[in-house]
């Protein structure tokens, strides 16, 4: 049976799933997360045992004759890219024109539209709007990382939070951590000592931070303002990157996609309510790396 492999690689986790001619799913999976950022030979050994992992998972379903994979913070036609597309042939002992890798971008706009059909916002652990044209001419709005911007996104969203909870702390001790909002991160940090809340911070990556997105999401389930009121900010911020690029290119179907956009309808419903031009709303949540194994299980025939 004929198998193509479909990566969905993000800043909190790589999602892999593995496909058949049909196109329907045979397998999938998770592993840890895989970026385009291999700056060092560090990152490149890391990127390395990750997919060799994952292969020792995934073979166990079948050998794929065909990889697409989309990966967070890669760029088309640079050395990474290079590099990440060598990995793979290497490791699942295929000819490289037998992989395809690119953006995760990429294959999540695919997902939903065909080139230049529509317009992408992506909140993930980052946030980005996303345009790809009939010509595969890329226009990215935001996308810029946690350390400059990427408003709405998970990162975005935890930062917040725990600002707005040490702020408050600082003013009047012991309220912050009482909220609804205070407990839920207490209860993911394992404390409120600052020794702790440190730690959590800046002892890991950005998608560990970015995970507490999730507990910003659950807090507004339980009706905490604060909560409710960052998840709006989310969906102005994300609206934000769609309406720049309606001014660039023109009214387009919209669709809002990633994780983090999940968190809370409030996200959607703020996003939908902050867009200037009425267009068609996308909100349905698809999966990108079946998408990339339907995909790949074409390249076989080539």
């Amino acid at each position: 049976m004929a198998l193509g492999l479909g990566i969905d690689a993000g800043g909190t986790a790589t999602r892999w799933r593995l496909a058949d001619e049909q196109g329907q799913c045979v397998a999938q999976g998770h592993a840890d997360p895989l970026t385009g950022h291999l700056f060092s030979a560090a990152a490149e050994e890391r990127a390395r045992q990750i997919i060799l992992d994952m292969a020792q998972a995934i073979v166990r379903h079948g050998k794929p004759l065909g990889i697409i994979a989309g990966v967070t913070g890669l760029t088309r036609d640079t050395p990474s890219e290079a590099k990440m597309r060598v990995l793979f042939a290497e490791i699942f002992a295929l000819q490289p024109d037998k992989v395809f890798v690119a953006e995760d971008m990429w294959i999540a706009y695919l997902s939903y539209f065909a080139l230049g059909e529509g317009i992408l916002v992506y909140s993930g652990t980052g946030s980005i709007g996303y345009y790809l044209s009939e010509t595969k001419e890329v226009i990215r709005i935001g996308g810029r990382g946690n350390l400059i911007d990427d408003g709405g996104s998970g990162f975005w969203i935890a930062r917040e939070a725990l600002k707005t909870i040490l702020r408050k702390e600082e003013e009047s001790p012991g309220q912050g951590w009482a909220t609804p909002l205070g407990r839920c991160l207490e209860r993911a940090l394992g404390g409120t000592d600052w020794d702790i809340v440190r730690s959590y911070v800046y002892g890991g990556d950005r998608g560990k931070i970015g995970f507490l997105a999730k507990v910003v999401g659950e807090a507004a389930r339980a009706d905490d303002g604060t909560a409710l009121r960052i998840l709006r900010e989310a969906g102005e911020e994300l609206a934000r990157l769609a309406n720049s690029l309606t001014k660039r290119i023109g009214p387009r179907p919209v669709a809002l996609a990633g994780g983090s956009s999940r968190l809370h309808p409030i996200v959607a419903e703020s996003f939908r309510n902050n867009l200037v031009v009425p267009v068609e709303f996308i909100s349905t949540d698809l999966d990108a790396g079946l998408t990339a194994a339907r995909l790949a299980a074409t390249l076989n025939k080539a």
